[in-house]
């Protein structure tokens, strides 16, 4: 079952609403008028940067999990954007960070190879804090071997915090980083410039036919996507380092069939401790049972329907480093 129906220039894309800029960093941009385009674009940047927000605004639906704590996102979950001019497919990445375990690893290189894949690349930089000069240093060493020439835009986020549109020094100290690239002032939380984002992407991609019918959203399955809800809620709800170690399976996902209308969904919770387990479990469950409970609505609101969820949390020593735990979790291909 499938969820998805329903050059080098160092400018700046002004604000919407407008504000007054300094001249010469404001840029026009336009699309060649029937003319359709089509192409891939990878969202990259550090942990918690703001990538699936983004991804989530752009399309106009919740398909990626967000939380303040970094590396939610584990794969590369997929959004479309269709219009008359064309179509934008959109791959939010796991945030690039330093490699602890062979599943970190797995992580940064599904980064890595969306960016080859990609005809273009947004990297996605927080200016509230900005990355430190050791950060930004360590993604001109990622980009500089496997982006080529394809073209690089920085959507610089957060413009929804206090006195964001005053935020002039911070993106000129972006700009001084001498990164060819278009910088993009947005806020996915309040969809600030978003369009104008759009406009560039549009511009940037290659001419083509869509790829996907207009009404989908996402490739992505309604079994993939309760997986990235459950574990949403596992982040959101821990806040501390256990999500780290905790992987989510979905063994067992029914669809309604009438007289039934209840898609039916079972699943397990893998911890590498007991300890870990104790805590993912909760006092006489009431844990696993909010975890749960919070997902199972996500997952209703996605399908339009009833959803019964029953998760299990087990015990998988070492899964972050063992090859046949990631290939049967889903994050390594079978060999």
């Amino acid at each position: 079952m499938s969820a998805g129906k329903k050059k080098k220039l160092d400018h700046i894309v002004e604000v919407e609403p407008r504000t007054e800029s300094p001249p010469g960093m404001t840029i026009e941009i336009g699309s060649e008028q029937g003319i359709q385009k089509c192409g891939l674009v990878a969202i990259v940047g550090f942990p918690n940067a703001g990538k699936s927000t983004l991804l989530n605004a752009l399309v106009g639906e919740k398909i990626a999990a967000t939380s303040p704590i970094p590396q939610t996102t584990r794969t590369c979950i997929q959004g479309i954007v269709t219009e008359p001019r064309g179509q934008l497919i959109l791959c939010d990445t796991p945030g690039l960070h330093r490699l602890h375990h062979a599943f970190n690893q797995l992580m940064v290189m599904t980064a890595k190879e969306s960016i080859l894949a990609a005809d273009v690349v947004v990297w996605v930089v927080g200016l509230s804090p900005l990355p430190s000069k050791t950060d930004v240093d360590r993604m001109k060493r990622i980009l500089s071997p496997i982006l080529g020439d394809k073209p690089l835009v920085i959507a610089a986020t957060r413009m929804d915090r206090p006195g964001g549109q005053g935020m002039i020094p911070e993106l000129l100290e972006v700009e001084s980083w001498g990164i060819p690239a278009e910088i993009v002032p947005i806020s996915g939380l309040k969809k600030i410039n978003l369009e104008r984002l759009k406009d560039l992407l549009f511009t940037l991609v290659p001419k083509g036919k869509p790829f996907f019918d207009a009404e989908w959203y996402t490739n992505q399955s309604i079994r993939q996507l309760a997986r990235e809800f459950i574990q949403e809620k596992i982040f959101r709800l821990l806040r501390d380092e256990l999500p780290h170690q905790s992987a989510v399976m979905i063994e067992e996902f029914v669809e309604p069939e009438p007289p039934d209308s209840i898609t039916r969904i079972t699943g397990s919770i893998f911890v590498e401790r007991p300890s870990q387990k104790a805590i993912m479990i909760g006092q006489g469950g009431d844990r696993i049972s909010e975890i749960s409970e919070a997902a199972r609505k996500d997952i209703e609101k996605l399908i339009g329907g009833k959803v019964f969820l029953r998760m299990e949390v087990r015990l998988s020593p070492g899964w972050r480093e063992d090859p046949r735990k990631l290939r049967e979790l889903g994050y390594m291909p079978e060999s």
